[in-house]
């Protein structure tokens, strides 16, 4: 059976004075929930991040966190639901900020402090 596993890493770049949070879903084949969390640990584990920025500055993951599993069914025709979440604002922020929060990717010169320098 095909799974979907989502996570969330967190990357800290430099002396964890500035943070990313990567939002994944992996599609795993597995038997079942619990096999298809250990698949997408044991896969996570082995991309952890650690390399050197454009910055001289260690960019490293700090955390994975397994948040969710769901079963991917086929489905007929032109489109498939894959992910479904649902939020509630509990963290005192007026619901304006909170929807820009969840709404905002970084964009390029925000991602810069994760370029590796390397591949630059």
């Amino acid at each position: 059976m095909e799974y979907g596993v989502k996570a969330l890493r967190t990357i800290a770049v430099g002396d964890r004075d500035l943070y990313f949070y990567e939002e994944l879903i992996l599609r795993v084949q597995a038997g079942s929930f619990d096999e298809a969390y250990k698949k997408a640990s044991e896969y996570l584990k082995d991309t952890v991040l650690s390399y050197t920025n454009v910055n001289d500055q260690t960019v490293k993951t700090e955390k994975i966190e397994l948040i969710d599993c769901f079963l991917a069914c086929d489905a007929s025709g032109d489109i498939q639901e894959v992910y479904s979440s649902f939020f509630q604002n509990r963290t005192g922020l007026t619901e304006d900020v909170y929807y820009r929060a969840l709404t905002s990717p970084c964009d390029e010169a925000e991602m810069y402090p994760l370029r590796n320098q390397e591949f630059c």
